[in-house]
């Protein structure tokens, strides 16, 4: 019996057809791919942990904040509540400067012979009514009303002689103090 040889190499012929050029890439190239898209899925699954504890750490950090801001909100609240007493505190201060500095400059104008029996003070208005035992004494009273710089806007209103009995006149004052008083304030 003769030998026979089996040759399992394939031949010269079969490398160059469409699926003997495929094999060959798959073998060569392809497992390069291969390998590439392997590693990136195990960076990926790796970098995952990282990523996890990151999210964990954040997580906790959010809660820490959370827990200060909570613990301070009282804090602040006083804090707020404060702050708004002061400014209405430094209003009021301002207020009662500016109105003393009125009450003052009235004193200083009224003279003897003006009996004043009412003094009111809205924001920027000043009403005065009050009896004069003599037309000299009003004259002068409004003279000084006018002259003084805190003042505007001087008004009289109803000018009465009283009953025969009773000696004087009576008379109702009105005047601004607007401007001059904010001024007046902010110089002392």
């Amino acid at each position: 019996m003769p030998k026979k040889d089996i040759n399992l190499l394939p031949k010269e012929e079969f490398e160059k057809k469409p699926l003997g050029k495929f094999l060959i890439w798959a073998l060569s190239a392809g497992r390069w791919i291969v390998i590439a898209v392997e590693l990136i899925v195990i960076l990926a699954f790796l970098s995952r942990f990282k990523l996890d504890r990151d999210i964990v750490t954040l997580h906790e950090s959010i809660r820490e904040k959370q827990a200060i801001i909570t613990s301070m909100a009282s804090f602040e609240q006083d804090f707020l509540s404060l702050q708004e007493r002061l400014l209405t505190i430094d209003k009021i201060q301002k207020t009662q400067f500016g109105t003393s500095k009125i009450i003052d400059t009235v004193a200083a104008v009224t003279p003897p012979e003006v009996i004043l029996s009412s003094f009111s003070l809205d924001e920027e208005v000043i009403s005065l009514k009050g009896v004069a035992l003599s037309e000299i004494g009003l004259k002068s009273f409004l003279k000084g009303l006018t002259s003084s710089p805190l003042f505007s806007e001087v008004s009289v209103s109803n000018i009465s002689k009283q009953t025969p009995n009773e000696a004087g006149i009576q008379f109702n004052v009105k005047a601004t103090t607007g401007k001059a008083v904010a001024g007046a304030s902010k110089k002392e």
